[in-house]
């Protein structure tokens, strides 16, 4: 089927875009698309049409030496071209169905070969010519948090340590860039790692993290500390304290202080204490039934009632098992005082685990 030469979806009306500059000034995913990828659907159309394939492994290229992961730039590529085909398929001048299928169906193909031509390019310049932004941030962060060099007197960080489950360190840095601030300092590996925040104050540096978190999908967990007194080399050792027992409380994915975890924290960093609270929840490790009694009454904030729904048992049987927990560890869980005292054993058990596995 013969097509109209005449016919571009880019070049008049609401596909409109300046033209491709081969430079390599990259901005945000958007921008970089409508201005340096948008032009190369132009007379897409047209027969005898060939892309550029230089110009879209520019873009690649530059994006790479702007020391970005890729991901966002490629969902921008791909968010474009479903708008793209979405047009050629209600244009109101391609009255024959079958042309703007035929439409639709080429820009779908073009807009996959500028996907392949962006990685290209992208990977290319990781061998052509090695990015100095990305390693220089890098080093800095090291030497940060590290305690070799001090932040300048102007900038302050919150630290923040982060456990990312199966997420790529390069989407991680990717959102905290985005939505934490350009000046963001990362040093992330596989599984998670440390981040400096730029912030105001310490309110700020939470909420900036927490639109990171929102960003990655809430699968990921941080600790922030804000400076005060302590070095940044100091600030990483609590932060990751902190995360650690975030963890083993099993909070959900969220930004967590110091507040949150005051009383483990306390009890974590003294031996004589730590080690006295394991004693006390030792024998209920035997009992697999009253460990999950007491770790679900935990959960429901000490309330017996939803905690024997979630068992799904009578309120009786939660009551005869706590009366045997307090008879086990000598604390009745019925208590207020009790209780906390066993969420904080529990925790140092997790806790425990934790580092067992991790060593």
């Amino acid at each position: 089927m013969s097509v109209n030469k005449t016919i571009s979806p880019v070049t008049a009306g609401p596909f409109a875009a300046p033209a491709v500059s081969h430079g390599t000034d990259v901005q945000t995913p958007r921008k970089t698309v409508v201005r340096h990828v948008l032009p190369l659907f132009s007379d897409v159309l047209s027969d005898g049409f060939v892309l550029d394939v230089l110009a879209a492994r520019r873009v690649g290229h530059a994006w790479a030496e702007s020391g970005r992961g890729l991901e966002r730039l490629l969902e921008a590529v791909q968010k474009l071209t479903a708008d793209l085909v979405d047009k050629a398929l209600n244009r109101p001048d391609l009255r024959d169905s079958g042309t703007r299928c035929l439409a639709a169906q080429r820009i779908s193909e073009l807009g996959n070969r500028i996907l392949v031509e962006l990685t290209r390019g992208f990977a290319e310049a990781g061998t052509t010519a090695p990015d100095q932004e990305e390693p220089t941030r890098r080093k800095q962060a090291e030497l940060l948090l590290s305690g070799a060099v001090a932040p300048a007197a102007d900038r302050t960080y919150a630290v923040v340590a982060v456990a990312t489950a199966e997420l790529d360190p390069a989407v991680v840095d990717e959102a905290f860039r985005t939505h934490a601030g350009e000046d963001t300092l990362t040093l992330l590996a596989d599984g998670g790692g440390h981040v400096l925040v730029p912030a105001r104050d310490k309110a700020d540096a939470v909420q900036r993290t927490g639109k990171v978190l929102d960003a990655l999908g809430g699968t990921a967990r941080a600790a922030l500390v804000w400076p005060g007194s302590r070095s940044v080399s100091a600030c990483r050792s609590v932060a990751d304290d902190i995360l650690a027992e975030a963890t083993s409380l099993e909070f959900a994915p969220a930004v967590h202080v110091l507040d949150d975890v005051l009383l483990e924290f306390a009890a974590a960093h003294e031996p004589v204490v730590s080690n006295a609270l394991l004693k006390v929840i030792q024998p209920l490790l035997a009992q697999p039934v009253l460990w999950e009694t007491l770790q679900v009454l935990l959960a429901e904030d000490g309330n017996r009632g939803k905690a024997a729904e979630r068992l799904i048992v009578h309120r009786s049987t939660v009551d005869y098992r706590l009366q045997r927990i307090g008879q086990l560890t000598g604390h009745s869980p019925c208590t207020v005082r009790g209780l906390r005292l066993l969420a904080t054993a529990s925790a140092m058990h997790r806790l425990a685990e934790l580092r067992r596995s991790a060593a």
